[in-house]
């Protein structure tokens, strides 16, 4: 599930807001909304709520403060280094500042490099008006993990959508009761930004530019033009904010500075951020802040929430995303490892296998390697077995032994003749015939006599098929402990 990015600017009477989804690989528009104060309020506080019953509670809030609240500075700095900048550009700005610099929040962003030299964009902000509005928005439950400018991201979408058009852009922004102009150089990177203290006016008639309101806008553009701008390359001029709806005032500014206007609308921001379309022009500035939270090239923002200031609360992470992103990552891990493990270990056994082939087959043959030892076992088994009958053995308990310790255990002239004699693993099995059972008991009684045997049994006596005689079977068992040794 993504996450609610909302894009809040306060403007006069007025709340606007874009709203997007994002997700670790997409980011996608999903509308612009706006409030008006209603007569019977305040503040801006009631607005907020409404636009966000509507809007929907964000995950990450990104809000602007006005522009008259906020003093700009372009510096050149002989140094790269992040931390550096951290320390010095507050003092750099202090000869700027009407006030001490204890009494001020400030932001910056490099906007260019050129060698060991770091152009940045510092802006400042009474930490009181800070204060003010980090409390508007917390009366509506809102805390916004960045507090920005609006022209200021407005000017980076522009450097990065350049609607094909290589040559420096002013933007004019113009709200209720302010107006915000950016100039931005044919390589897209900023070279001024000033704010005045007049605006339209919102009336019953509509949206107007009155002529003192006219006069100062174009006085601080005419200004601007002549510090900053090129004979070679005169400058496009975009008309942001709501007045760029407004076609009587797009013509009286034309007139004026005797160019062309564009409208901010006209922009192809599609490559930027999925599902914007014609957009009404008063939420561009909404719309480029949202590219501060995009999952991949972020649009670099200023942020006055540093130090005292700083965003205490969740980044818009779901707080399980990133314990669940590490346990994937170690998993990912574990599982290249199992299966590394059980390659080499395969290979490993392939090998092994190869050697106890080229070992045995010598004498076993073509023999399956897993099943090699139990073939070896019971091979060396079936040649001791032989060894031993062979009479092999060359200590006691061999079959020879055996026999001849019958022939001296059974005393001559006993009555009886063998036929069958069987010498195993088990012992010696005698099978015969005896004269009388006398003669069986005689044979078994002087075997147990002998310290070679032990265990004797008559298995079987009994009357045989010629007449007067005893069939018998007499087992006994060898006391060697070698023989039926492995």
């Amino acid at each position: 599930m993504g996450q609610r990015v909302v894009a809040l600017e306060l403007a006069g009477e007025y709340v606007r807001a874009a709203v997007a989804d994002r997700s670790w690989n997409s980011f996608e528009l999903i509308g612009v909304f706006e409030q008006e104060r209603a007569d019977d309020e305040a503040d801006l506080s009631g607005a907020l709520g409404r636009l966000i019953a509507k809007a929907g509670r964000p995950n990450v809030l990104i809000s602007a403060l006005p522009g008259e609240f906020v003093a700009k500075r372009l510096l050149e700095l002989p140094f790269t280094d992040k931390r550096r900048l951290n320390q010095v550009v507050p003092f750099a700005l202090e000869e700027h500042m009407p006030f001490a610099i204890d009494d001020a929040a400030v932001a910056f962003s490099r906007v260019g490099r050129e060698a060991d030299k770091t152009l940045v964009l510092a802006a400042l902000a009474r930490k009181v008006d800070l204060e003010k509005h980090l409390d508007l928005l917390g009366r509506a439950g809102l805390d916004p993990k960045i507090v920005t400018l609006g022209p200021f991201a407005l000017a980076g979408i522009l450097a990065r959508s350049r609607n094909g058009s290589a040559v420096p852009h002013v933007v004019l922004d113009m709200d209720q009761g302010s107006s915000s102009m950016v100039l931005i150089d044919a390589e897209g990177m900023p070279r001024a930004l000033r704010t005045v203290g007049q605006g339209l006016d919102f009336g019953h008639h509509g949206v107007m530019l009155g002529q003192s309101a006219a006069s100062a806008i174009l006085s601080t553009v005419r200004q601007t033009l002549l510090a900053h701008g090129s004979e070679d390359q005169p400058p496009e001029l975009i008309l942001a904010g709501p007045a760029a709806g407004v076609a009587q005032i797009q013509q009286q500014i034309g007139d004026a500075l005797a160019t062309l206007v564009n409208r901010v609308k006209d922009l192809d921001c599609s490559s930027l951020i999925a599902g914007s379309k014609r957009e009404p022009a008063r939420f561009a500035a909404c719309i480029a802040m949202l590219l501060g939270e995009a999952p991949s090239k972020p649009l670099d923002l200023l942020n006055f929430r540093q130090g005292e200031f700083a965003f205490r609360g969740r980044s818009g992470i779901t707080p399980y995303r990133v314990p669940l992103v590490l346990a994937g990552v170690a998993l990912g891990f574990a599982m290249i490892h199992f299966f590394l493990g059980l390659a080499i270990g395969a290979r490993e056994l392939q090998l092994l296998n190869r050697e106890i082939a080229v070992t045995v087959s010598p004498a076993l043959g073509g023999t399956n390697p897993p099943l090699a030892q139990v073939a070896l076992e019971a091979k060396l088994k079936d040649m001791r077995k032989n060894l031993r009958l062979m009479g092999g053995n060359l200590g006691h308990g061999s079959p020879l032994d055996l026999l001849l310790a019958l022939s001296q255990a059974v005393p001559p002239g006993v009555p009886m003749q063998v036929y069958d004699m069987q010498i195993d693993d088990s012992g010696l099995k005698i099978q015969g015939t005896a004269d009388s059972y006398g003669a069986v008991d005689q044979v078994k009684k002087a075997l147990e006599r002998s310290p070679q045997f032990e265990g004797i049994q008559v298995d079987h006596a009994a009357a045989g098929s010629a007449a007067g005689k005893i069939d018998f079977t007499i087992s006994a068992a060898g006391r060697d402990a070698g023989l039926g040794a492995n």
